[in-house]
């Protein structure tokens, strides 16, 4: 029997799980009287990181069969307090109790958020086999020693390992290959698995089983497996794909890795091959280190502490500046750099979570306003939980949407009446802003009390006052023109009277100007396909966007400079963003989907909901209402303060 996950029975082998589960499974019933008075003996917990133990027993359960209908545990822990509402006609029931569309089972995309829909689907692809569960893993995965099903059909009785092989089997033309032996019959068999072949964008994991992203190389975080994609890795890498140099308290193995000189010449091999021990181990440290001095193969050499590095000359220590050395992955806001550390803090209306690097808004909860064909909803950020804000005819999608800080008021582009309308969120008040335009967005300036919208065909960006009211003669300004490539997507800086645009024509290309549209320069212009999506993230000082054409995500300096592009497969067809704290979350037209990555990383992509109908416009507002009277709000927005001293419509010139 395999010793650590396995115990002796008179008919065979048995998951140490069941002994002394209350349940007999061997026939003598020897699993549950094994003390040598008859008493059950006391198994420690063994419940690995995919499972749950029943209370009170040494039953250990998957995470799937929480919730699931059916009484695993003893006394039917595992069924308490879950939700009891069943999901409606047409619908399907996930693993984790979500209800779905049935219809998007099986489509390729986690709806779930638990991958149920999708495990559910038959056949698996070639080289895979199901888990009883549903989830399909590749074939390499069995007989591992490690539960990659939930259920942990992937680790029967009948595994054995047949030491540990470096070779293969003289007929296998392979790249990986290993032994097993089947318990019950000893029949001795050989499985060969093809290295999977990685896309340009992504590299191989050393076992040869997954593709990581090259972003995702030495990014403190383990990606692959077997953790490969940390090897080698001291910090983070500033050039993806390409392991960092090992730090000055690390001493560098042949192989690559990076290990503690701690445990350099300490009479054990550490390295993988042996780098650490022999050659001049036993050479005594007699050097003038400003730190610590350690012995190694080639000699005495300095070390410094957690937070410093090795000067020039070998011998000093200087500070590591954390906050320039890693930039977005020290802290989510401000960074304060200190002698062998830093540490992180928030702006006004911010707090620093337990972690000591994320900040996490203050009050009200978060929410996020999606248009939804004819519907705004709004979704709690951190209860999920969520309303319909305004209704319209059905015949009527509402498009791009912004919402007024002051007045708590949501306006959005109505296409099928070409017009701008608006709805007061705590009267119910509706309304018509202008009519006779078409925009693919619309942006409120709620300081100075304007709005803005782009007209991509007429190559224009125009403006009209927020307190306008349609009486049949249009009340609007054109702010640019003539030199603009397809205008589409459109954010506001108010506090700084700032304006920036992505224009998606033959040449690409991210702008800033002015609110009165003076000093139009070029943030960006290259690396670009169709910038559809813009979103601004001003603590961090760093615009977003959502590329349709390129399928990625990229972010910038609101200079132009440290632009960062991050290939996402999922980005197919965003029509808007918004960034709340350390996530950016977008609207996926072709898949009917509101999504969200980690907006450092693109990691955790999770599907926050799909309706029937396309979202489109998205904002992530803050609720509090700021008062524009306050002197410390008007920041250099020339039209906050009594409109500027016009009689119509002023627009900002910081």
């Amino acid at each position: 029997c395999a010793a650590s996950r396995q115990a002796a029975c008179a008919a065979g082998c048995i998951p140490v799980p069941w002994l002394c589960d209350g349940e007999q499974q061997c026939p003598d019933g020897t699993d549950e009287q094994c003390g040598q008075g008859g008493e059950c003996c006391t198994v420690s917990s063994v419940c690995g990181a995919k499972k749950v133990q029943c209370p009170g027993t040494h039953h250990c359960i998957p995470h799937w069969e929480l919730c699931d209908r059916h009484e695993d545990c003893e006394d039917g822990w595992d069924e308490e307090g879950c939700p009891q509402q069943p999901c409606l006609p047409g619908q399907w029931q996930c693993r984790n109790r979500v209800c779905i569309m049935a219809e998007w089972k099986c489509n390729g995309i986690d709806d779930c958020g638990d991958s149920s829909d999708e495990d559910v689907c038959a056949p698996c692809p070639p080289g895979m086999v199901r888990c009883d569960e549903g989830k399909c893993i590749l074939e390499s995965l069995m007989c591992n020693d490690e539960d990659d099903c939930l259920d942990g059909t992937d680790e029967p009785s009948t595994c054995g390992e047949l030491g540990q092989p470096h070779n293969c089997f003289p007929a296998c033309s392979c790249q990986v290959c290993s032994a097993r032996v089947d318990i019950r019959s000893g029949d001795l068999y050989w499985l060969a698995f093809l290295r999977l072949s990685c896309p340009r964008t992504h590299v191989s994991c050393r076992d040869g089983t997954e593709c990581v992203a090259q972003e995702y190389m030495c990014d403190g975080e383990k990606d692959c497996a077997d953790g490969s994609d940390e090897d080698g890795c001291a910090q983070l890498c500033n050039t993806p794909g390409q392991p960092a140099p090992c730090q000055s308290h690390e001493y560098p193995c042949g192989l690559g890795a990076c290990l503690n000189a701690s445990l350099v010449c300490d009479g054990r091999q550490d390295c993988m091959d042996g780098s650490d021990e022999g050659g001049n181990c036993s050479v005594p440290c007699q050097r003038s280190c400003t730190h610590l001095c350690y012995p190694s193969p080639q000699g005495p050499r300095c070390w410094c502490g957690p937070g410093y590095q090795l000067a020039k000359d070998g011998l000093s220590c200087v500070d590591i500046d954390e906050c320039t050395e890693w930039g977005e992955g020290a802290c989510s806001q401000t960074c304060l750099n200190a002698a062998g550390s830093y540490s992180c803090g928030c702006l006004p209306g911010y707090l620093l979570e337990p972690d000591g690097h994320l900040c996490k808004l203050t009050g009200p909860e978060p929410m996020l306003l999606v248009a939804v064909q004819s519907e705004v909803l709004s979704y709690g950020l951190r209860s999920g939980r969520e309303e319909v804000l305004l209704a319209t005819d059905k015949d009527r999608v509402i498009f791009s949407l912004d919402y007024d800080l002051v007045e708590r008021k949501v306006f959005w582009m109505d296409l099928a009446t070409e017009s701008i309308r608006w709805q007061d969120l705590n009267s119910g008040k509706k309304g018509t802003l202008v009519k006779g335009v078409r925009s693919d967005c619309i942006a409120v300036d709620w300081l100075g009390r304007n709005l803005y919208w782009t007209d991509g065909a007429a190559g224009q960006v125009l403006a009209t006052r927020l307190g306008a009211a349609w009486q049949g003669i249009p009340e609007y300004t054109v702010v640019m023109d003539g030199d603009l490539d397809q205008p589409h997507s459109l954010v506001l800086q108010p506090l700084a009277g700032l304006l920036y645009w992505s224009e998606v024509g033959s040449h690409p290309r991210l702008m800033e100007s002015s609110m009165d549209g003076s000093r139009q320069h070029v943030l960006l212009d290259q690396g670009l396909g169709w910038p559809t999506a813009l979103a601004l993230d001003l603590p961090t000082q760093r615009i977003f966007w959502l590329d349709e054409k390129l399928g990625g995500v990229g972010s910038a300096h609101l200079d132009g400079t440290s632009v960062k592009i991050l290939k996402l497969g999922w980005v197919q067809s965003p029509f808007a963003a918004a960034v709340c704290e350390g996530q950016l979350y977008w609207s996926e037209r072709k898949t009917w989907s509101v999504q969200q990555v980690d907006k450092a990383s693109g990691k955790n992509r999770t599907v926050l909901f799909k309706r029937h109908g396309q979202p489109h416009g998205l904002q992530v507002p803050a609720w509090g209402a700021p008062n524009p009277a306050v002197p410390a709000l008007l920041g250099t927005n020339s039209c906050a303060k009594s409109n500027g001293g016009c009689a119509q419509l002023c627009l900002p010139n910081p």
